[in-house]
C-alpha cells in the first residue's frame, strides 16, 4: 500500500514538472545544479581539511 502512494506522488510531482513553462524549468534546474554544486565543494573542503590535517600530523 506504501509503495503504491510513493509511486503515485512521484507520478503527480513528474507530471507538475512536465507541465512547467521552459523558464520554469530552467530556473528549477539552475537552482538544483547550484546546491549540487556547493555541496560538492563542500564535500571537497571538508576532504581537504582532513588531509591536511593528516598530513600535518604526520610531520611533526
Amino acid at each position: 500500500m506504501k509503495t503504491q502512494e510513493s509511486e503515485f506522488f512521484i507520478d503527480k510531482m513528474i507530471l507538475k514538472y512536465q507541465s512547467l513553462s521552459k523558464k520554469e524549468k530552467s530556473i528549477i534546474n539552475l537552482c538544483l545544479g547550484v546546491l549540487l554544486v556547493l555541496f560538492i565543494i563542500g564535500k571537497i573542503y571538508n576532504g581537504g581539511e582532513v588531509i591536511g590535517e593528516f598530513l600535518y600530523n604526520i610531520s611533526h
